[in-house]
């Protein structure tokens, strides 16, 4: 796919991108999660006691626990390495877990060198200083976390 189009992809997000932001998209988000898995008839329903745990989690969120974060998740192909692809999620971290505020986005793949780690090329592709040609763009109060996923 060529630059371009992964450039249009990207500045199109609806991927909150400030604390304030993430912190107030939590909820809906999760609404609607389980509006989808409910819809789902092979899901498994949840209990009584995990719906109440996730509300518990939820009212911390909104009540200023957490920390906002936009967690990138890049990895290879399994095959050659080639290939890099990333998964984009924004978010509030709490107890090790993080609480999506929208639906992840998916970069890539984008080709490079096998030798090169997913995150250096992923970061080469959609990360700058200057924001005004970055295709990820994050408010400076927001850690944007790299991580390469040793599976693909």
């Amino acid at each position: 796919m060529p630059r371009t189009e992964h450039r249009q992809t990207l500045q199109s997000l609806h991927l909150p991108s400030t604390a304030a932001t993430i912190r107030a998209a939590v909820r809906p988000h999760q609404e609607a999660l389980a509006a989808e898995l409910a819809a789902d008839r092979y899901a498994r329903p949840l209990t009584a006691e995990e719906t109440a745990e996730e509300e518990k989690m939820i009212a911390r969120i909104e009540a200023g626990e957490g920390a906002p974060e936009v967690f990138v998740r890049c990895f290879s192909d399994r095959g050659t390495g080639w290939t890099k692809t990333a998964i984009i999620t924004a978010g509030i971290r709490i107890d090790d877990y993080l609480f999506e505020a929208a639906k992840p986005v998916h970069f890539g793949p984008v080709y490079a060198r096998a030798t090169e780690k997913p995150h250096e090329t992923i970061k080469r592709y959609i990360w700058r200083v200057n924001q005004a040609k970055s295709m990820l763009v994050v408010a400076s109060d927001v850690p944007v976390i790299w991580y390469d996923d040793p599976r693909p």
